[in-house]
């Protein structure tokens, strides 16, 4: 029995600790709710109110079609969002848009900041 006891805390322990870690961990976002097009472009349907890509300038209506000025690509799009939207809190991203009406391209440079969306 005893051996029993020390398997699952060698085990569990472990785990534990794992679980903390990611409920600790944070991460920074701009504060967008894009919606993918067929190209991979991302339409920004809704921005957070005082969020970074609010402050900087970015409007509901806007296309990114460059994030780090990589243009973005059709492929999965959640990836995308994981791994070039968000990021560490104070790190910086430059995204590129597309705003309806106008034909020159728009460049901002947003820092990433926790988020906290209400009724989440």
């Amino acid at each position: 029995m005893k051996n029993f006891v020390f398997f699952l805390v060698i085990l569990i322990f472990p785990l534990s600790l794992a679980c903390a870690g990611n409920a600790i961990s944070k991460f920074g976002g701009i504060g967008i709710d894009g919606v993918p097009q067929a190209g991979g472009e991302i339409l920004v349907r809704q921005l957070v109110a005082g969020g970074p890509a609010d402050l900087a300038g970015i409007r509901i209506g806007d296309v990114i079609t460059h994030i780090g000025g990589r243009p973005v690509r059709a492929g999965n799009f959640q990836q995308v969002v994981k791994q070039q939207l968000r990021g560490r809190i104070g790190t910086k991203v430059q995204l590129t848009v597309r705003r309806p009406g106008q034909t020159r391209l728009i460049s901002f440079v947003v820092t990433r900041r926790e988020l906290i969306v209400p009724g989440k």
